[in-house]
């Protein structure tokens, strides 16, 4: 339920094992396949890696360059700056393509 004067979202508790994506990939088969990520184990190494590899605090505000649509990109853009309490603006797609300068520009 949103409380409409802020805006929040109540929090649902799920167990650490509670599916949270499918990613799917064709490997080294080359026949898809779907691999669940599970919440917690998600969780933790994102909070971990958003605190110590990129120092992202609440009340921070994170860059993020990728594509949403694979792992680095729903998982750094999306979820960790989320579990982090931070905000994100980002760039979706490729940084080199058509302009190689992009990411500059964007930074200006």
């Amino acid at each position: 339920m949103i409380n409409e004067e802020t805006q929040e979202s109540e929090c649902v508790p799920v167990k650490s094992t509670h599916p949270l994506y499918i990613l799917y990939t064709s490997g080294t088969t080359g026949a898809p396949k779907g691999i669940v990520r599970d919440t917690g184990g998600t969780v933790v190494a994102l909070n971990y890696s958003m605190e110590n590899v990129f120092n992202v605090h609440r009340g921070s505000v994170h860059f993020a360059g990728s594509d949403v649509g694979w792992v680095v990109g729903h998982s750094f853009i999306v979820y960790g700056p989320l579990i982090r309490g931070a905000s994100c603006v980002f760039f979706e797609g490729k940084p080199i393509i058509p302009d190689a300068g992009i990411m500059w520009k964007k930074v200006e």
